[in-house]
């Protein structure tokens, strides 16, 4: 059996010297010699076949006595790279010249008789013409390169023309083809990029075009074989004659090719893509018609990345038309994150995502959670995520992959909303990050062939063979979301840059603001020390005096005077009550609590004592449906919010039977609809059926001395009670709120937060 592909080493293709094979193709002659003496350096051991002498009898020869007189100054003042018609011992060939070494190469090709029986202008010209002219007709990049198929398999007479495209991975996929009829085609089907090495890419971008005449000719060796200055063979890089490796001609052997020609297509010097061209028997194309063909490839290449930049140029202008729209908008006048809420479905197109997590921390606003819009993981494992996140050093602060799985395990599970992930780290001091995620995409990769190279042991080593197949080979892809572009990269740091800004300054604002209201809670907490210090005394005098004149004087004021008398100590004794109570708020802001394992049965049954009398006298029963827990929390505090709760429940009803319920909502149970948003493990509330509050005042009832009632109504009151109790539940990191509705009775709920903070 043979060895596993994973055993192997992958890298031999990558690392084989193509350059340095040491032979060129018998279609022509190499000659190699020194520029200043023009003595033959290296000559190609078939040279006798066209110059008419071997290379014993070339070597060290001036090239003048090897060439008709004036051949090489005829092709050295030939335009450019393209070759020379000239004429060698009665035989027009092509002529190229380049440069190796510090040699000059001159390679010569002899012309088939199509070829020699017109100029090789009107050849190149003709070829062009017939290149270029439908290519203007094209709409759109695959029709494009469908014409440039058809056009280049008209002039080389090839069975098969292929375009494919490569990958950001280097493996090509065949988008456009020109076949002749009764020959495989290959449109649509994907080729592993270990097909073109590393290095093989490297030379198809330095020279755009390679011509394999005949896949089964033999090797022709260069004489010496080695430099004697390098001691290594003739590097043959820009040889259009250069001979070709063994592993590569019996993949095309495999693939049932006698002759193999292709076309790079370069997009900013980068490889785009191949004009791969196969035909079943060996079959020479011209360097005319190849020069050709390399002229329409650079025409293509620039159409292409004229239609590309157009596309680009286009997202990149809906992409600036999104972030206007997402920043610019009053982003700096509340919550960052809300105020991006509110463009969710822009926010998402920026990128391509069906899914958003912002993390914004503090500067969010007291609500720390992610904001998540759109697909994405929970807010618990987003937290988590961005944990994992904050460990790491992510280049650009930009991390993107579409496979999450594979480097972050715990969402491994979650592809059907975060196979992909783009993160963008706002602030390197803080786990501050903005999340796009997208789905799985389950996708069907065809493949010419099963893409993983077989292995074949030979004697000392194990040697990775060519696959012998390219019948298709349909590979399933699960767990990978649509691969991240540079635009989308691009313009989440855009966002990034403005998001930031706007984050640092809000987080300044924020400051700015902390620091009024902590002066402005310095100066009412000195305002209630001179409220409770210097103003209640007089008070208490003024009700002392009161009292004396009603007891000595009374019976003498008359029923007018007295009722003045009895209104000046009502109004004295209600003043009193708004002044502590004022002060008992002002006090709040420096309360330090005492948290601990509290009874809640135990501190609901003292309050009930407490109030017993007043509950007897209103005729209002108190149902405890179940027993309260015991949570953390300052007993004496809490025990005051029951008080106020309890106490406005039984104070505001009308109708009998007057009743309040007391209980609770514990971990897993299912919780009304008004506190579905609410994650606290437990759920307090005090009910009753009174007169209920109308939803415009839900939370007007909890501003500081804010009556819906006169004064003297139901009891009377100051109206801070309400104020007071949900700054006491704030200060447990809980929250207190009433579901009512006017004539059905009210609700109030409240939470204990998550515990004693450190």
């Amino acid at each position: 059996m043979s060895p596993s592909v994973s055993d192997a080493d992958l890298s031999v293709c990558d690392r084989e010297p193509i350059h340095l094979l040491g032979g060129i193709q018998p279609r022509g002659v190499l000659v190699a010699f020194h520029q200043d003496t023009e003595a033959v350096a290296v000559v190609s051991a078939n040279a006798a076949a066209l110059l008419g002498a071997g290379p014993d009898a070339l070597l060290g020869q001036p090239l003048s006595r090897v060439l008709p007189h004036g051949l090489l100054a005829r092709v050295e003042a030939g335009a450019g790279p393209g070759p020379v018609t000239v004429e060698v011992s009665g035989q027009r060939c092509s002529a190229l010249l380049h440069d190796s070494d510090g040699l000059r190469v001159l390679e010569l090709e002899p012309l088939t008789d199509e070829d020699a029986g017109t100029s090789t202008e009107e050849t190149a010209l003709g070829a062009v013409q017939r290149l270029v002219s439908p290519l203007a007709r094209a709409k759109g990049t695959v029709a494009l390169l469908q014409h440039a198929a058809e056009a280049v398999r008209e002039v080389i007479g090839y069975d098969r023309v292929m375009v494919y495209r490569f990958h950001a991975d280097f493996h090509g996929e065949v988008v456009a083809e020109s076949v002749r009829e009764g020959v495989d085609s290959f449109l649509g089907l994907h080729f592993p990029a270990s097909d073109i090495p590393v290095q093989a890419r490297a030379l198809y971008t330095r020279h755009p075009v390679r011509l394999i005449a005949d896949v089964d000719a033999k090797v022709v060796g260069l004489v010496p074989p080695l430099l004697p200055g390098t001691q290594r063979p003739l590097d043959l890089s820009g040889a259009a004659l250069r001979s070709v490796s063994e592993i590569h001609l019996e993949y095309l052997r495999n693939m049932g090719v006698g002759a193999s020609f292709s076309v790079s297509l370069l997009k900013d010097g980068q490889l785009w893509g191949l004009m791969a061209c196969h035909h079943l028997t060996p079959r020479k194309v011209s360097a005319a018609r190849r020069q050709a063909c390399e002229v329409l490839a650079r025409l293509l290449s620039l159409q292409l990345a004229a239609e590309e930049r157009g596309l680009e140029a286009a997202a990149q202008a809906r992409r600036a038309s999104l972030l206007n729209v997402l920043v610019l908008p009053n982003l700096g006048e509340r919550s960052p994150a809300r105020a991006l809420e509110a463009q969710a479905p822009l926010l998402m197109e920026l990128t391509g995502a069906h899914g958003v997590a912002l993390v914004l921390g503090a500067s969010a606003g007291p609500d720390a959670s992610p904001l998540l819009l759109g697909s994405t993981p929970s807010a618990d494992e987003v937290r988590a995520l961005v944990a994992w996140l904050a460990e790491r050093e992510l280049p650009d602060d930009v991390l993107h992959v579409d496979r999450l799985g594979d480097v972050y395990p715990p969402l491994a599970s979650r592809a059907d909303v975060a196979a992909g992930l783009l993160a963008v780290r706002l602030d390197p001091a803080v786990p501050h990050f903005a999340l796009w995620f997208r789905p799985e995409v389950a996708r069907t990769v065809a493949w010419a062939g099963n893409p993983n190279k077989p292995v074949r042991p030979e004697p000392g080593h194990e040697r990775l063979r060519p696959r012998a197949s390219f019948d298709v080979w349909r590979e399933e892809t699960r767990g990978a979301s649509q691969p991240w572009s540079l635009q989308d990269l691009e313009a989440a740091r855009a966002l990034k840059g403005a998001l930031v800004g706007v984050v640092l300054r809000h987080a300044e604002e924020l400051a700015q603001l902390s620091r009024e209201l902590a002066r402005s809670n310095a100066e009412l907490d000195a305002f209630g020390g001179t409220v409770a210090h210097d103003l209640k005394e007089p008070l208490r005098g003024i009700l002392q005096y009161s009292s004396f004149l009603q007891e000595d004087f009374g019976p003498t004021l008359g029923e007018e005077g007295r009722a003045q008398l009895e209104s000046l100590m009502w109004l004295a004794k209600r003043t009193h009550g708004l002044l502590d109570d004022l002060f008992e708020y002002s006090r709040l802001g420096r309360l330090e609590l005492s948290w601990e394992a509290t009874d809640q049965q135990a501190l609901v049954e003292d309050v009930l004592t407490t109030l017993g009398a007043r509950l007897q006298e209103g005729r209002v029963e108190v149902r405890l449906p179940r027993r309260l827990p015991t949570v953390e929390c300052d007993a004496v505090r809490i025990r005051q919010v029951w008080a106020n709760l309890i106490s406005n429940a039984a104070k505001y009803q009308t109708a009998e039977p007057r009743w309040v319920e007391v209980g609770f909502v514990g971990p897993g149970e299912t919780r009304p609809q008004a506190a579905r948003h609410i994650s606290a493990p437990y759920l307090f509330f005090v009910r009753d059926p009174g007169i209920g509050i109308a939803p415009q005042f839900h939370e007007a009832i909890f501003e500081l001395f804010r009556r819906l009632h006169p004064a003297q109504a139901y009891g009377g009151g100051t109206g801070a009670g309400l104020a007071i109790a949900r700054r006491l539940v704030s200060l447990h990191g809980g929250a207190l709120w009433v579901d009512s509705a006017q004539g059905k009775g009210s609700t109030f709920y409240f939470t204990l937060g998550e515990g004693p903070r450190s």
